[in-house]
């Protein structure tokens, strides 16, 4: 794939940018500043107004190198927040959905190397108050999102408009600007979290 340039800087494209973001990330994973960073994080957004307002919330698993998920899913649980694991369908238009997840309940790993309920009867929320979106990179002036490149976040956003978006942002995720293609479908998230300040759209 031809890569683009512009006029303030290189473009990259998507799929490149994203094999150097999970390098980058990785590379990261076991520095003793992402704990510190995941703490700060956990704290800024357990202090927002916008989640203490919200009683449904979505949220993935993390995996090892992205911003940890396992201590903000308890402490939503401490508040008595329903909270909803994302869970990626098999189907050819890649959906998910999100299934109502507490410490009681029973996970299995997706092919994507991803914790998700495996309870078939577990109830499915998809009009959820407010998800935590994950990312491999944010641009902290519009809030574009480079994701994983299945889409499935961006297609549930545009089926969803009314669900509140924020994103927490460590160190390597977050650029001034982005600096690769924007497509029609990607879905700017609305709030993001750094672990030194909240921006909103």
């Amino acid at each position: 794939m031809l890569l683009l340039f512009f006029i303030f800087g290189r473009i990259m494209n998507k799929k490149e940018l994203r094999q150097k973001q999970v390098e980058k990330l990785q590379q990261f994973k076991d520095n003793p500043d992402k704990q510190a960073e995941d703490q700060a994080l956990l704290n800024q957004v357990m202090s927002l107004p916008l989640l203490k307002q919200s009683q449904s919330i979505g949220v993935t698993s993390s995996l090892p190198y992205e911003v940890d998920t396992s201590n903000l899913i308890a402490s939503l649980w401490d508040q008595g927040k329903d909270v909803y694991l994302a869970r990626a369908n098999n189907d050819a238009e890649h959906t998910q959905d999100f299934l109502h997840y507490n410490y009681m309940t029973q996970l299995a790993k997706s092919s994507f190397g991803v914790e998700e309920v495996s309870d078939p009867n577990a109830e499915i929320n998809n009009e959820l108050d407010l998800m935590i979106v994950p990312g491999l990179a944010f641009a902290l002036d519009s809030h574009e999102r480079l994701g994983f490149g299945g889409g499935y976040y961006d297609r549930f956003l545009a089926k969803h408009p009314q669900t509140q978006t924020i994103a927490l942002v460590n160190s390597q995720m977050s650029f001034e600007s982005a600096n690769w293609q924007i497509e029609q479908t990607d879905m700017p998230i609305k709030w993001l979290i750094t672990p030194t300040e909240i921006l909103e759209s």
